[in-house]
């Protein structure tokens, strides 16, 4: 219980970490970019305007990117091509890395690209129509891009830093946030104990004081009859929140162990025999399959399974259950007819005192613990339980262990 909390609240929390700085490192790297691309714009631009020169720099010029050493710092050719797409000129003058043929082969690329601009390669290059000829700017951007990698890749480092050192911090302080929970959690816990045993002996008095009424008034008084019911109810009770109080401790303890579910399963069908001759009970009994678990516990939580499904079986309902061995897993389900099935919230089920529609429980004896019980002993041997409603509309509940 303590660990799985703790897990949980640690994944939750770095889901959290991760989500909100990943958003951050992803705005951060894409304004980056944008920042990137309008210093090379800015650039090209300039080189538009002044027909294919840099202008030398003065303060007047509305260019936030432009500096005393651009001119002497940027590397680019340009290229004029006429509209049926004939290279007219190229100017590499600007440039050193890049021979006349290349050029001719990089403006002959982009030339019928119906873009005005974009990447070839390193180079941004841009296409503006003049009043003859279409005119083309490739600019050699290998810095910022390179500039830009090297900010991506160091600041996701970073970022994987601080994920690993903020997981470390938080595993280290999560049973401090937690221990004021767990506090409760084993308070409540330890209350249900103690009341669950200070309540057995008043109960046993009650038992003991009503066989002796029986022997005064005897045994047909519908009023000694109700006192005894609800006496066992209250016993189930106290028994079922002592097994949910109890079950961080047994899982601790649990006893696996091969054996025959088709027999446990047998078995408990005949517990219930006196229950069920109104009902039509399925089971493949030439079936054999084997389960590794505690024996007890799965006694246990078939029982929980069976009783639910008889106690809201109609008369002339069908209980069907079906058992079968997939590699190291073996699933068994237990199915019913039941009313009203489509208002079955199958979700909830497993929730502690949950009980569904009460118009049509109200005359259902139990407190809808037993669902809870079965789901805490399936998760202690780390399976699975869930409930669906079938094509057929029967209620079913799956075990995967």
């Amino acid at each position: 219980m303590i660990k799985n909390l703790q897990i949980k609240f640690i994944l939750i929390t770095m889901s959290v970490i991760i989500a909100t700085t990943g958003l951050i490192y992803g705005i951060v790297v894409f304004a980056h970019y944008q920042i990137i691309n309008r210093q090379i714009d800015s650039i090209i631009n300039l080189i538009v305007e002044n027909n294919g020169v840099i202008p030398e720099y003065r303060n007047t010029l509305d260019n936030n990117f432009f500096t005393r050493e651009t001119k002497y710092s940027t590397r680019y050719f340009t290229a004029k091509v006429d509209m049926s797409g004939k290279i007219l000129d190229i100017n590499t003058q600007y440039i050193a890395s890049v021979s006349i043929d290349e050029a001719t082969e990089m403006v002959q690329n982009i030339i019928s690209k119906p873009v005005k601009s974009g990447f070839y390669d390193n180079y941004k290059y841009k296409k503006v129509s003049k009043d003859d000829y279409v005119f083309i700017v490739f600019l050699d951007s290998t810095i910022q891009l390179r500039s830009h990698e090297i900010t991506t890749i160091e600041s996701l480092e970073i970022v994987f830093f601080i994920w690993l050192l903020i997981f470390i911090i938080i595993t280290s302080i999560s049973k401090r946030v937690l221990r004021p929970l767990l506090a409760n959690f084993e308070q409540q816990k330890q209350f249900i104990t103690n009341a669950g045993h200070e309540l057995k002996t008043p109960l046993a008095v009650i038992d003991a004081d009503i066989d002796v009424l029986e022997m005064t008034v005897g045994e047909d008084n519908e009023w000694i009859e109700s006192i005894k019911n609800q006496t066992s109810r209250l016993n189930l009770l106290i028994k079922n929140l002592l097994s949910l109080a109890n079950m961080e401790e047994e899982k601790k303890n649990l006893t696996v162990s091969e054996f025959s579910l088709s027999e446990i399963l047998e078995e408990c069908i005949n517990d219930f025999k006196a229950l069920t001759q109104n009902k039509n009970v399925e089971f493949n009994k030439d079936m054999n399959v084997n389960i590794v678990a505690d024996q007890d516990l799965m006694k246990q939580l078939i029982t929980i399974l069976l009783d639910n499904s008889i106690k809201y079986t109609p008369d002339n309902g069908t209980i069907k259950i079906t058992a079968e061995r997939h590699g190291k897993t073996t699933k068994f389900e237990i199915a019913n007819t039941c009313e009203n099935v489509e208002s079955i919230n199958t979700e909830k089920l497993f929730d502690r005192f949950y009980r569904g529609d009460e118009s049509r429980n109200k005359k259902k004896e139990g407190y809808g613990i037993g669902l809870s019980i079965a789901k805490t002993i399936v998760d202690m041997h780390k399976g699975k339980i869930n409930a669906y409603v079938t094509k057929d509309g029967m209620i079913s509940f799956r075990v995967i262990i």
